[in-house]
């Protein structure tokens, strides 16, 4: 009954949402969920793709660096279904890290990019007429959420011995989301209006082993030092006569008047999101400029109180597990052809998600090709990732198309230099 419940309540709605139907799942689509997180890892998490030895998603590896590094990374993204002509897309920061080499020995790292989003917007095809006051009116109903969670990282690498190397990322957790629910009254519209903000700290440890010459093994657990919590607050209902969709002052009136309603409601909802993850990686180098990589991660959410937050769609993701398997060249920074200096990375991707309360998993298959340009002496870079993928939901026939595509620049320079005295 509760499967049948969900099946009625997307049929029976219309949806135009901004990254596809996920993002209506709980605090929204986590942006790990999809694709490449930057331009310059590609798909992969932990083993190299960037340079040798070094992923800027693996602070494990950051020691491995020459110089200080800047990057930014932006990305696109679309997602469209079969047998419709509609599609939904938008484009954002991706990832803007900022790493410190420290004697090849350690590093220090400072990150932010977004960690979930939440862009979705309802609306019901059934209108219902009602009669009143010698008038007919038409009811409809729409349910608007946008906004979501930014991650703030602070990461460091510390080299044990010459085959082991240790990194941590903390990682903060910050943002807000926005709903509005509207009965609309042949054009007059009744608003509900409330707002959550996020507030969490995750933790990633990582391990990084030279086990021979060639092979590298690497791995990685996620856990919560403060599972996601928020503030919710609920706001006072409203007649949007200007049908700007919000409560203000203007020609015409909201009523009622803001001065003339008290403060609004708020109450805290703990554990809305308890990542609990292992992740292991290994890298095989094929000749001394390419490298063969395989992926694997498990990701369970302990989340207890996310069914206190009204959702656009009643459920949210329990489980996450995946596989990734990735090929990548290598620039030459030493060579002058020009050949040399382009590096190439390429992947696959296989992921399966659980929803409470569904025995079918969601599942993925994705494809991933970038290409990067080395430039100047220092290791200057420029990237550009594209991810294509299927994914298919229980009892739903129609597939969601993801296409994703990443630009990155990197600057090299060398910071922190004591100058000799004149």
């Amino acid at each position: 009954m509760y499967i049948i419940k969900n099946i009625l309540f997307l049929l029976f709605l219309s949806f135009g949402i901004s990254q596809g139907r996920m993002n209506g799942f709980g605090i929204g689509h986590y942006n790990q969920n999809q694709g490449t997180s930057n331009a310059m890892d590609g798909i992969m998490d932990l083993t190299p793709s960037f340079i040798k030895n070094v992923s800027f998603s693996n602070p494990s590896t950051w020691h491995n660096l020459n110089f200080t590094y800047l990057s930014l990374s932006y990305g696109g993204n679309k997602s469209s279904f079969t047998n419709s002509s509609i599609f939904n897309g938008y484009s954002s920061l991706s990832n803007a890290i900022w790493i410190v080499p420290i004697k090849s020995k350690s590093s220090f790292g400072l990150s932010l990019s977004p960690y979930s989003d939440q862009r979705i917007s309802l609306i019901d095809t059934d209108y219902f007429p009602f009669y009143a006051f010698n008038d007919t009116l038409i009811i409809k109903k729409t349910f608007d959420r946008f906004g979501g969670i930014m991650s703030f990282k602070a990461g460091t690498s510390y080299l044990v011995t010459e085959k082991l190397s240790l990194g941590i990322n903390m990682n903060i957790l910050f943002g807000s989301s926005r709903q509005n629910e509207t009965i609309n009254f042949s054009g007059s519209g009744i608003i509900q209006s409330s707002r959550i903000r996020y507030n969490g700290i995750i933790n990633n440890l990582y391990i990084s082993l030279i086990g021979t010459e060639r092979s590298r093994l690497y791995t990685s657990t996620t856990f919560s030092i403060k599972p996601l919590e928020g503030v919710y607050e609920e706001k006072h209902l409203f007649d949007d006569a200007n049908g700007n969709g919000h409560h203000d002052l203007s020609v015409i009136e909201d009523f009622p008047h803001p001065d003339s309603v008290s403060s609004n409601s708020e109450k805290k909802i703990i554990n809305l999101h308890n990542p609990r993850g292992i992740r292991l990686g290994m890298s095989q180098l094929i000749g001394e400029s390419s490298a063969f990589s395989i992926e694997f991660s498990l990701q369970q959410d302990n989340a207890k109180n996310i069914n206190n937050v009204q959702l656009p769609i009643n459920n949210w993701i329990t489980n996450t597990n995946c596989i990734k398997t990735g090929f990548t060249k290598y620039p030459n920074n030493l060579s002058l052809k020009l050949i040399d200096k382009l590096s190439y990375k390429s992947g696959l991707i296989y992921s399966t998600y659980k929803l409470n309360g569904y025995n079918s998993n969601i599942t993925e298959l994705g494809f991933s090709l970038g290409i990067g340009f080395t430039f100047k002496t220092v290791g200057n870079q420029l990237d550009i990732n594209y991810y294509i993928g299927n994914r298919e939901f229980p009892n739903i026939i129609e597939k969601e198309l993801i296409h994703q595509i990443q630009f990155g620049i990197s600057l090299a320079d060398i910071w922190f230099v004591k100058r000799r005295q004149k």
